[in-house]
């Protein structure tokens, strides 16, 4: 964290800020501490398969096409494009209609007065500026479907991140969607700066320095796996006996499916539950497909549960685990549906993992 990030204290709170530049460079230093293979600009394309087992990946990139054989392979691609292509069971979006969270890029403004500017987080969390409520500012006057106002300080003087763009009604695994969605949110950006100009203290003479490099995409596949999580099981703080990741801890993050702000369904002030919870070893173990492995939001997981654990540091912690499950697979030979959970909870504790 010293290395990557500052402790600010934010409207009253105490976070982490990462800075992206120095964290991008730390994580490539550790991949090549770890002895890993690194193959950047390639897309994985097909999965390489032996009936229902996976045994390998093809992968594209401008060197040509190319065959990865592997013991086991991980999908961490977020929308689970390779389990999807395996053969893996699973369902999109909202289960009661396939609708999906909507999609944002993310994006950097400089010339930032921070002693003067405010910084709404979350959607629900609001401030009284000299022309009225920040929120409701928003909503008037940013173009449709934008209209929430999220505002995060950096480790960088003056410089701020924008969480504010907003594109409904897409599918992140159609790459005419995806297109669609980054050009809409490329056009609100110069109205949100306007906005920010207009109507902001301490953004009186900010201004566009970057933005993220693809669109950020907050839900599409669910799989279908050895186990399932559930908005009851997080409200709950369940523990469960298999557990494979802990202290999880986060709201039910639903962004509006057809506006801006907090869909009716979502819970952000409102989410009481702060014990935090485990998620289990077989929502990382699809159905059907041997010898493969999920990390991140495509995990066995319903529509209200992945809007919690979608978040970054609990996938994180899901990729430790399913790593070390992965590795212990292949030393001792066997299938991940048939590793037991108490052996990789045993590594995870020598770690400091406690459930």
């Amino acid at each position: 964290a010293a290395e990557t990030g500052e402790i600010h204290q934010i409207n009253g709170s105490q976070r982490q800020i990462i800075n992206p530049e120095k964290l991008k460079t730390v994580f490539l230093n550790m991949l090549a501490e770890a002895g890993v293979e690194l193959y950047l600009y390639t897309f994985a394309c097909e999965p390489i398969m032996n009936g229902e087992k996976i045994q390998g990946v093809i992968i594209e990139n401008k060197s040509g096409r190319q065959a990865i054989e592997a013991k086991i392979v991980i999908d961490a691609t977020g929308d689970g494009d390779i389990a999807a292509r395996a053969g893996a069971p699973y369902f999109v979006g909202r289960e009661k209609d396939g609708m999906m969270q909507p999609a944002s890029i993310m994006f950097k403004v400089a010339g930032v007065d921070v002693e003067r500017g405010v910084f709404p987080g979350a959607f629900e969390e609001t401030f009284q500026i000299p022309a009225g409520d920040i929120q409701e500012l928003g909503k008037k006057n940013l173009p449709s479907p934008a209209g929430h106002v999220l505002l995060y300080k950096t480790t960088l003087p003056g410089v701020v991140t924008c969480n504010m763009t907003n594109c409904t009604g897409i599918d992140g695994t159609d790459a005419k969607d995806l297109t669609r969605a980054t050009v809409v949110c490329r056009g609100q950006m110069d109205a949100i700066v306007e906005f920010l100009r207009k109507f902001v203290p301490g953004f009186e003479h900010c201004y566009l320095i970057s933005s993220a490099s693809l669109i950020g995409v907050r839900e599409t596949r669910h799989f279908k796996g050895e186990a399932e999580i559930t908005e009851q099981d997080i409200l709950e703080a369940r523990v469960f006996e298999d557990w494979a990741v802990t202290k999880a801890s986060f709201n039910f993050d639903v962004h509006n499916m057809t506006g801006n702000g907090l869909d009716e369904t979502g819970s952000q002030k409102k989410f009481t539950q702060k014990k935090g919870y485990t998620i289990p070893y077989g929502c990382f173990v699809p159905l059907k497909v041997e010898n493969l492995y999920l990390a991140g939001r495509d995990i066995c997981g319903t529509h209200m549960a992945h809007s919690n654990y979608r978040v970054m540091p609990i996938c994180a912690n899901m990729g430790q685990s399913v790593g070390i499950a992965a590795s212990i697979c292949i030393k001792e030979q066997i299938l991940p549906r048939k590793l037991e959970p108490a052996r990789l909870q045993k590594r995870l504790m020598e770690l400091g993992v406690t459930p």
